[in-house]
């Protein structure tokens, strides 16, 4: 089969958007949280990553939205695939990112927002606050790359 064979197979595009989805969810959460570890070392750049984090944000849920609606395409078309113990941790993990999104996007990001200011003076909010914050920028950042990591290593895993 030839590369424009394979493209014109919907079940290898919409597998090839699927996997460019979760490109971009992965890059966006890794770049953010990479520069959130950055902003604890460089406070003078709380401005702009307060700004910034939004956008990447916006990434992410892009990201998540392409997952989501090819994932049902899939699971439509191959109905075999959602069945097994692989797809359902694969699916708790894909729920905790998304409560943990949720949490990221209503109650971290405008708090960081608001923090901005004060980063550089290091106050008691701000400390507090960053502990908190550290906490679900980890589940986001390890729960996406273990997910990554399940799907390319799923043929030596024991479910």
């Amino acid at each position: 089969m030839s590369l424009i064979e394979a493209l014109l197979d919907p079940q290898v595009t919409v597998r090839t958007i699927h996997f460019i989805g979760a490109i971009i969810a992965v890059g966006a959460v890794t770049a953010t949280d990479s520069m959130l570890t950055y902003l604890h070392f460089k406070k003078r750049f709380s401005q702009v990553l307060a700004k910034v984090s939004l956008l990447m944000s916006l990434l992410v849920w892009a990201g998540l939205a392409t997952l989501g609606i090819t994932g049902a395409y899939l699971i439509h078309t191959n109905p075999e695939i959602a069945q097994g113990t692989f797809f359902h941790i694969k699916m708790t993990l894909v729920t905790v990112i998304f409560l943990n999104g949720i949490i990221l996007n209503e109650k971290i990001y405008p708090r960081f927002q608001n923090l901005a200011d004060e980063w550089p003076k290091r106050t008691d909010k701000v400390s507090r606050f960053e502990k908190f914050a550290g906490i679900f920028a980890l589940i986001s950042v390890m729960g996406w790359w273990t997910i990554m990591l399940m799907v390319h290593l799923s043929p030596y895993l024991p479910f």
